[in-house]
């Protein structure tokens, strides 16, 4: 906040208003109860100060309207405020004293610059989280974009109420409103005269941008029958070395010392490298005669063995470089070193298996791979475990916060250490992401990217820090500028195609996700995370049979381990065809193994079955025999179900209404822990919808919509559906088909478990549908084909 025309004024002017304002400030609620909380870090600007808030979006809003009100006592107090959610982070003034510094507060002054006296002003991000709660929504008014410093287009919100704030447009809008007007009416002319020869510019670079597109993301040529795609000659998997050490423990060691040597010869262009999560399967004794085997599942003509022993500071690693087209060895070495000089050998190696497959290097690669990552071995011990943890964590209950420790214990050692910064940053970016974002550990997570990058600028794993970061804060475009400069450091890092494909998500730009994650499928083919992601988009699209030979290959590389993708190949055979008999055909075999999640699969897809087939008394059998975990922990969505499932079958009004009010107050329960949980208000809808409410049933259902839209398309679009159906329940059978037949050519977030699924199948058999069944236009959606998913 600051006080418009302080400059102009007379000092003991200044001082006194000065005075005013802090007094006014320091007497209000929300300051004390932050500043007693230790919430709170306060920085004077000269004209006024900035108050960064460590604790809930609206705190600083409500800490705002407090100060407006007392300011209105002192008309000759010109006071503007701005307000934004973001990064800062704490630092140290010259005075040894708090202070804070970062985007965040930029961004906040930015915001108040745009305003005048009286304004309390809001960026567009704060204002999608407030827009979330019904007490702040009537009153935020969309501004638009204004330009400020640096050319910067930011999008503002105007907040006031009766009592504060004012309805006045800024006049710095206002100019840039009426210049913005006149500047069209002048090129109105010039641009009918050129629109030509733009046009003709247009259809050549569409055809250079899709040149680049495919060269870009090495699409596979098409082959002819018999042929087959070569295997590139300068193409190598390093598989697992084998821990030879006395201490098994010492396992973690070995496979740093692996991952090491993989990743340091990904950072070389002319070299195919396999990324890590496909070449993990083949330990020790399942690589032993298989060489020939592995090259052709992972199309390498070489792969890398070796193993490590280790005994206090003595390490003995041996490494050997095999041709797998005819099982011969190129190159073996043995190193024998102590732990201190062992912080060179993955670039000794690297290098040394360049020059065997004649590589060419550049001389940035060159010295990039020749680079020791510290010159500290307990610093590098560290790194290694919590590398190896990070590497393990998908596939095995591991505690973030022990490998967010470890990195922390690396850099406490060796402050230079920029690879354990780096990789520190991406994994507090992480933790940091979601709607339950902490702004402390992301403003960490910036501030180590940062520091990476200024340590090793030429180090591709901190562009992918920034970019990873720039993820987890919603700003899609600086997140994929970073990764475009990670992917020329990093040519072999499936990882850097993972986060992009994850931008591209948030983006809407379904077909370069899909093609991201096709660059990462060739990067790490067996990588079953990646495989998943994949067939999961191309659900979302509605292209059952690519999503299905995709799936195939996720059960070729679990060897059909998991139950769960057997069910979903005949789920999504179901959704293809609209026939049932291929689910009915696995749930008539027994569930696979004695273990308990076989078993609640299998019961869980009984219960589907049940529910499409319209038996509700086996439902109501199979839903009671479900444990609570299958639920994931939240027991309201069993009672949600249990409600439902009273309203299927029908019966008493009374216990209907009872059980539907009983799933209401436990989904409340749930939804007052995280208010951006849209599927809340969608079952908080459909049960008004089945209570009777429908104004209350619809604004619940359109509530949903608001928040998933503040998220992705694809939640938009998910509870866009659930809306659908409220229109449904609720009479609205106009509103419920516009809505069906425009979310059928969308693509979908198809993967959650919810009875809205927009598919046509859902549509033709769940009960809840109903209501639109006689209609002759719901008639023709569920007896049509398909419609074709439209995508970017």
């Amino acid at each position: 906040m600051d006080i418009v025309g302080y400059s102009k004024l007379l000092t003991d002017r200044q001082r006194e208003l000065l005075n005013t304002l802090n007094k006014i400030v320091r007497e209000t609620k929300h300051f004390q109860q932050a500043e007693a909380a230790k919430k709170l870090i306060r920085l004077p600007t000269g004209d006024g100060m900035a108050l960064a808030f460590f604790t809930n979006p609206e705190t600083p809003l409500l800490c705002a309207i407090e100060i407006s009100k007392r300011v209105k006592d002192h008309p000759d107090l010109p006071l503007r405020i701005g307000l934004h959610s973001g990064p800062v982070s704490g630092v140290k003034d010259v005075n040894n004293r708090s202070n804070v510094a970062g985007a965040g507060i930029n961004l906040a002054q930015r915001v108040m610059d745009c305003g005048d006296a009286g304004h309390i002003l809001l960026s567009q991000r704060l204002a999608d989280d407030l827009g979330q709660f019904a007490r702040w929504e009537p009153h935020l008014h969309p501004l638009g974009e204004v330009e400020v410093k640096h050319g910067l287009k930011i999008p503002v919100v105007n907040f006031y109420t009766d009592l504060v704030g004012t309805s006045a447009i800024p006049e710095k809008l206002k100019r840039a409103t009426a210049e913005r007007s006149a500047g069209e009416k002048r090129t109105t002319v010039a641009h009918r005269q050129r629109i030509a020869v733009l046009l003709l510019a247009l259809t050549a670079a569409l055809a250079i941008g899709a040149a680049f597109f495919l060269h870009s993301y090495r699409v596979a040529p098409k082959l002819t029958a018999g042929e087959t795609i070569p295997i590139p000659e300068r193409s190598i998997a390093v598989l697992p070395f084998q821990n030879l050490s006395a201490e098994k423990d010492d396992a973690y060691f070995a496979d740093g010392i692996q991952d090491d040597v993989l990743t340091s010869l990904g950072k070389i262009k002319d070299l195919t490298v396999i990324a890590r999560a496909s070449v993990m399967t083949y330990r020790s004794e399942a690589a032993a005669g298989k060489l020939r085997e592995i090259g052709t599942m992972l199309r390498v003509a070489h792969v890398l063995q070796g193993s490590v022993r280790r005994a206090a500071d003595q390490v003995v690693i041996n490494v050997q470089l095999v041709d797998t087209r005819d099982d011969r060895q190129i190159w073996a070495e043995r190193y024998e070193r102590t732990l201190t000089n062992t912080l060179s050998l993955q670039g000794e190696v690297a290098l040394e298996i360049a020059h065997q497959l004649q590589a060419t290097l550049t001389p940035g690669e060159r010295s990039v791979v020749a680079t020791k990552p510290t010159e500290n071995p307990a610093a590098y011990l560290f790194y290694l475990r919590a590398r190896e943890m990070e590497l393990r964590l998908l596939t095995s209950e591991i505690d973030p916060k022990e490998i967010v420790k470890l990195y922390q214990q690396a850099i406490d050692l060796d402050p230079k250490f920029a690879l354990a910064r780096a990789r520190l940053s991406i994994r507090l970016s992480f933790v940091s992401s979601g709607t339950d974002s902490d702004p402390i550990q992301s403003a960490r997570a910036l501030a180590e990217a940062r520091e990476a990058s200024r340590l090793r600028p030429e180090m591709g794993e901190a562009r992918l820090a920034l970019g990873t970061y720039y993820w987890s804060a919603n700003d899609s475009d600086r997140a994929l500028a970073e990764l475009t400069e990670a992917e020329k450091m990093l040519p072999n890092s499936s990882e850097v195609w993972q986060i992009r494909a994850t931008v591209y998500r948030k983006q809407n730009k379904i077909g370069e996700r899909i093609a991201a994650l096709r660059r990462a499928e060739t990067l790490d083919p067996r990588d079953t995370n990646v495989l998943r992601m994949l067939a999961m988009t191309l659900r979302d699209v509605r292209d059952w049979p690519e999503a299905e030979l995709t799936g195939e290959r996720v059960r070729a590389v679990l060897h059909n381990s998991q139950r769960h993708g057997i069910y979903a190949r005949a789920w999504d055979e179901v959704r293809r065809t609209g026939k049932l008999d291929p689910l009915k055909q696995e749930l008539a075999q027994p569930p696979s193994g004695s273990e308990g999640d076989s078993r609640e699969l299998h019961l869980a897809f009984q219960f589907e079955l049940a529910m499409l087939e319209r038996d509700f008394d086996n439902a109501q059998r199979l839903l009671h025999e479900l444990p609570e975990s299958a639920f994931e922990g939240e027991p309201h969505l069993k009672t949600m179900r249990e409600a439902l499932l009273a309203v299927a079958r029908g019966g008493d009004r009374v216990d209907i209404e009872r059980k539907l009010l009983a799933a209401r107050e436990e989904i409340e329960k749930a939804s007052v822990a995280s208010s951006s949980d849209y599927y809340a208000y969608i079952n908080l809808g459909l049960i008004d919808a089945f209570l009777g409410r429908k104004d209350e049933a619809i604004r619940e259902g359109r509530r949903a919509v608001k928040i998933a839209a503040a998220a992705s398309a694809l939640e938009k679009n998910d509870a866009s559906a659930g809306l659908a159906l409220i229109y449904a329940r609720t009479g609205e059978a106009d509103l419920a088909l516009q809505l069906i037949e425009h979310l059928l050519t969308l693509p979908a977030d198809l993967t959650q478990d919810v009875v809205y699924n927009m598919t046509v199948t859902e549509l033709k058999f769940r009960w809840e549908w109903d209501p639109l069944r006689s209609d002759p236009r719901f008639q023709k959606i569920i007896t049509s084909p398909e419609p074709k998913t439209n995508y970017q």
